[in-house]
């Protein structure tokens, strides 16, 4: 869990001694600098212990990735306001906006966060030092820290300008046997001819969830009720609603539309360039495609285009889609953050899934280099993803579920590695493949009930490990 664990106890303090340790022209911090910079109290000493979490300095003192910029004290706030968001990473993957949130929010979501594993009273300290080190960073800052996290491609991707990593091999080939163009049908939308230009056939998906033809509305926005929930890899069965057929000529009402009707200008200029998409989309001329779906998100990703929601929603989803045809994986991870960003919660089950996609692409450009976003990723996707899906999609679940094993194993925090043993036994008890991770995770799990002194249960997980591999 990306959440960090250190708290203090009172906070009064913390302001003060950030300032004074920026203001401190030193090569290391630790608690005997904080004692004589004259803040003797044993809770502002634990400080440092949050600037470890916050990546200002190292286990024992020494710089970190923010330290230089924590030194400057005109950039102090940008380092702490990055080292909260690397520090609480999880807690920003589901709540963006969190640091605007008032207390009583924060600490829901905490609570949710670290569930009966940590007493009300640690969650009340654990908030009230993120809302005191937010309240020092300003919103603002977090604001554009979160930005720059998404824009600054050179930090979070090392390959070089044609999307390649040493190997020579494109990150999103390497996903499972699939080749991209496989992969990125996966997230396409399947377009097909329609019959009928002011009527856009409604899928059989859509009807058999009791949404009425007319109903045009999918709310992008809202909390999906059943997260994961029949969720696929194969191509979608939804049509692309551009009111035009992409296969025909253009409808006889298009035709006699009056060009000196100055009041339609906008219309025609609205329609004129999701017409020019459509035709790049289908030529498969990327690299002209992208200025146009580029000028149509700027134009009309607006609330007051809401008639436009869907249409643009999928030129969103165009853009990433071209991107990673066109290996542009710098410029294609802000893509689908942004496709992330729309859809992760919606109501609309082909856009959720989207996002779900997203995800995943996102993680196959991270994982070479081991970003430390990888983490949160792989607990969102296995949360969105169930057991009902395609053979391909639960390939690519089980290799996440044993690299999100790796990274919690590394962290060395026995409740979380107790879970994360359990999960592992559970997904491939009765499965002939991974038996390597399978035997890890048993011996892991019971020498950690052994080590609790949960004897009953420490002799039953010897035993279901002996009977497998004995």
């Amino acid at each position: 869990m990306g959440v960090s664990e250190a708290f203090l106890v009172n906070t009064k303090n913390f302001d003060t001694i950030i300032s004074a340790l920026a203001a401190f022209d030193s090569s290391n911090i630790n608690t005997e600098l904080i004692q004589n910079l004259g803040y003797s109290d044993p809770n502002d000493l634990l400080v440092v212990h949050l600037l470890k979490d916050f990546r200002v300095i190292n286990d024992d003192g020494s710089p970190a990735k923010y330290f230089d910029e924590f030194q400057n004290p005109k950039t102090t706030k940008r380092a702490v306001a990055g080292g909260l968001l690397e520090a609480y990473s999880s807690l920003f993957e589901r709540h963006p906006s969190i640091h605007h949130a008032p207390p009583e929010k924060v600490k829901e979501a905490f609570a949710e966060l670290f569930g009966d594993k940590k007493t009300d009273l640690i969650i009340k300290y654990i908030t009230g030092t993120f809302l005191c080190v937010a309240s020092y960073c300003g919103t603002a800052t977090i604001d554009a820290m979160q930005k720059a996290e998404v824009f600054e491609l050179d930090s979070t991707v090392k390959s070089n300008q044609n999307g390649f990593h040493k190997n020579g091999i494109s990150p999103v080939e390497e996903i499972g046997t699939n080749t991209i163009d496989d992969l990125v049908n996966d997230f396409n939308f399947q377009q097909k001819p329609v019959k009928n230009n002011n009527e856009i056939k409604m899928p059989e998906k859509m009807a058999e969830n009791g949404i009425e033809k007319e109903d045009k509305s999918n709310s992008l926005n809202g909390n999906y009720k059943n997260p994961g929930t029949n969720l696929t890899m194969e191509n979608s069965d939804y049509n692309i609603d551009h009111s035009f057929d992409l296969n025909g000529a253009l409808p006889e009402e298009r035709k006699s539309l009056s060009l000196n009707n100055h009041s339609n200008k906008a219309e025609f200029i609205q329609k004129a360039l999701f017409r020019k998409s459509d035709l790049l989309y289908k030529l498969q001329r990327w690299e002209n495609l992208l200025p146009t779906l580029e000028e149509i998100i700027k134009r009309y990703d607006k609330p007051e285009y809401e008639g436009l929601q869907e249409k643009v929603s999928r030129c969103i989803i165009h853009r990433a889609i071209v991107l990673l045809k066109l290996n542009r994986l710098n410029d294609a991870l802000p893509a689908l953050d942004s496709v992330i960003q729309h859809f992760e919660n919606s109501d609309n089950k082909e856009f959720y899934q989207k996002a779900t996609m997203a995800m995943i692409f996102k993680v196959q450009i991270l994982e070479p280099d081991e970003d430390s976003r990888l983490l949160p990723l792989y607990n969102a996707i296995i949360e969105r993803a169930d057991s009902n899906s395609t053979e391909v999609m639960k390939d690519k679940l089980d290799q996440i579920h044993l690299k999100r094993f790796d990274l919690i194993l590394a962290t060395g925090e026995t409740a979380n590695i107790l879970d994360a043993s359990s999960e592992l036994i559970e997904r491939f008890r009765d499965s002939q493949k991974h038996s390597e991770y399978l035997q890890k995770a048993m011996i892991q799990r019971a020498q950690i009930l052994d080590e609790m002194n949960r004897d009953e249960d420490a002799l039953e997980a010897y035993d279901e490990f002996l009977a497998a591999f004995a």
